[in-house]
Formats: C-alpha cells, structure tokens, sequence
C-alpha cells in the first residue's frame, strides 16, 4: 500500500481507503454486518488506515460497525465521518448546519464511534440556510474543543468550495471514476491551487466498473442502483460495452477491471485517495491491492479513451 499526505491536515493516508455506504445497510441491498466487520478488517491488515463514513448511511448504523470494528486498532486509523444530513425517528431526512445542530451531530458520531475525537469531519451537503463561513467557524471551534482533528467538506460546487477554503477548510469528498470526470473541469484543479485532499467517492461507479454485471443484472428495489440510469436500458448496455473494453485493455497488463479502474484514479492529479466500498473481506483485499499498481500513463491515457 502507498500512502501520502492528505491536504494541510498532516495526515498519511493509505491511497485506497475503505468507504462504509454500502455497509450501512439501507441503500445497497441486503448486507451482512459480520461480512463488513470482517471486510474492514481485512482491509486494516493490507494496509488501509482511512475509513469513510457518514450518519446517513443506514441511520448510523455503518458508524457503529465501524466503532465495532476499530476498536482494537484506533490509534492506527483514521476515521473520516460527516455532518449535515440526517434521519429523524420517522426515517425522513433533514439537513441541519446549523451550530448546535452539527454539534449535537458530532457527540452522536462520537458516541456511535465509540471514540473521543473524529479525524476528519466532511460537510456532507451544502444547507443554504447557514452561511459556509459561519459552518467552517463551528467546525474551528470543534478542532479547538478537541471534538475532531480537521474538516473538510463534500458534494460542493466550485463557488462553495472557494468559500469553505477561506474558512479553513482541508478536504474535498465528491465522485470520480472513468464514468464520471466532471471534477476535472474545476474542483480537481482548485484542491490542486488550495494544497487541498481530495477524496474520490465511487472510483468504481456503484461497481459497474467491477466487470460483475451483465445485460441480465437486476437489483433490489432497496439497491440505490435499480433507479440508477447508468445501471437501466440503452445506456446500462453501453456501460457494459465500455467495461468490456476495459477488461480487454488490461488483462495484458495482469490486471482486473475493477483494480485498473481504481488504480486510474489514484494516479489523476491532485486525487489523495480513493473510497472504495466493500461487502465482504474478499472485495476488501481486491481493492487493497489497487493501492500497490502505479499504472503506466500509455494505459491510462488508453482507458480515459474508451470512457471518453
């Protein structure tokens, strides 16, 4: 595993690390907790040291199994969470920036976590209701509280960005993968200009880029991907068309579809680490070893070619 610094934050984080949407339980199908524990773990041991995770994801639920898993090996992770969004007893979500809101949220991470500080804490979505600065001068406060470590935010536009950066802000969370290269356009560059990380969330567009699925595939009504149009119709079957011609491009080079799409990733500018979700220790160890290929920049000039 390759490691390097993540922004202004100080911290050395493994390339590949280990996101925690798909454990949650509420938006990625059936999942077994036992799996993702052992998943984690496995990952822990091939040299992930970054865990991603949010409230949302299963009305925190992915945060507990991530307190279960790290408990032993605290000191030697960091755990990156978010604020912002959240599920009322009724199961409908709510956006709430305001400061005690994203405090309160904070002591449940923590209490869920079962930890006394959060590493990095991600603005999850803009809420248009507070202004970013006064949102970045509570998250200054928690540092100084010794509540979290650094922050960061996810999801923003280039305008928000510009704003959270003037208030301190260190990270920048949002999608990335051959499928999807719009950050390239501004946000890439300006975490570049800033010294920001950046953290790519679904290298592996949903695990379409897995090489799993075929023109047969059908998922859950729980499955955030049954009402995914990239995964229905026309353009599911040109999805598929381009993955194959991935897997042709990269089996010479003894490589998988899944491993090059990550390792793609992780070799762009400006791109810290890559979140890579998994349901078990198997897919766990898989996307680990992506964090050891350093690909050759004929193959990932080729592989943005197909995508294009």
């Amino acid at each position: 595993m390759r490691y390097t610094t993540l922004g202004s934050t100080g911290f050395e984080v493994s390339v590949v690390s280990f996101g925690t949407w798909t454990i949650g339980g509420a938006d990625w199908g059936r999942v077994d907790d036992r799996d993702s524990i052992k998943a984690m773990r496995r990952a822990y041991e091939l040299g992930v040291n970054l865990f991603d995770t949010a409230p949302i994801y299963g009305n925190g639920h992915a945060e507990t199994l991530v307190g279960q898993a790290l408990a032993d090996v605290r000191d030697q992770v960091f755990i990156a969470t978010k604020c912002g969004p959240w599920e009322d007893e009724q199961g409908r979500l709510r956006l709430d920036l305001s400061p005690d809101g994203i405090r309160g949220q904070v002591e449940d991470s923590l209490r869920r976590l079962g930890t006394d500080r959060i590493d990095l804490l991600q603005v999850h979505w803009n809420d248009t209701m507070w202004p970013i600065d006064e949102t970045m001068r509570t998250l200054s406060d928690l540092v100084v509280a010794g509540k979290i470590r650094a922050f960061g935010v996810s999801n923003f536009n280039p305008a928000e960005l510009e704003q959270a950066v003037a208030g301190g802000c260190a990270t920048l969370q949002s999608p990335f993968s051959l499928l999807n290269i719009d950050v390239e356009r501004e946000l890439l560059p300006a975490c570049v200009r800033h010294g920001l990380g950046f953290l790519a969330y679904e290298p592996l567009g949903r695990g379409l880029l897995g090489g799993r699925y075929t023109a047969a595939t059908r998922f859950e009504a729980s499955d955030i991907r049954s009402s995914d149009p990239r995964f229905r119709g026309q353009e599911f079957l040109e999805n598929l068309g381009r993955v194959e011609s991935l897997r042709i491009a990269v089996q010479m080079h003894g490589m998988d579809t899944a491993t090059a799409a990550i390792a793609w990733v992780c070799g762009q500018t400006g791109v810290t680490t890559a979140i890579c979700g998994a349901r078990n220790a198997t897919q766990a160890a898989a996307n680990a070893r992506a964090g050891d290929v350093l690909m050759d920049p004929g193959l990932t000039a080729k592989l943005r070619k197909i995508f294009s």
